[in-house]
């Protein structure tokens, strides 16, 4: 089983990413934004009716974005999907 992931809203990603393990990432503060971006793109899939055998099966591509960081000990990959999507709305309202 894998370990248990912790949850935080997309605003405290930039934060949360400077601390690994309980400490604070060695090599300087990390600019989330000046890692290098990365997207995938997954399908979520739907059975219209599951009880009948052929029932067609729908699917929606679903992007997905990364961020690969870089900090004392190496690299490291953080998904920045959300938080891409408020960069975004912050650029087309100007910063507020």
């Amino acid at each position: 089983m894998t370990p248990p992931c912790r949850v935080f809203p997309a605003s405290r990603l930039e934060s949360e990413i400077q601390v690994t393990g309980g400490r604070v990432r060695k090599g300087g503060r990390i600019d989330l934004s000046a890692c290098e971006l990365f997207s995938m793109v997954q399908y979520e899939c739907q059975i219209d009716r599951p009880e009948v055998s052929n029932s067609p099966v729908r699917c929606w591509p679903v992007q997905r974005w990364f961020r690969r960081c870089q900090d004392k000990k190496g690299s490291f990959m953080v998904e920045t999907t959300i938080w891409e999507g408020m960069k975004k709305d912050e650029s087309r309202s100007g910063g507020t």
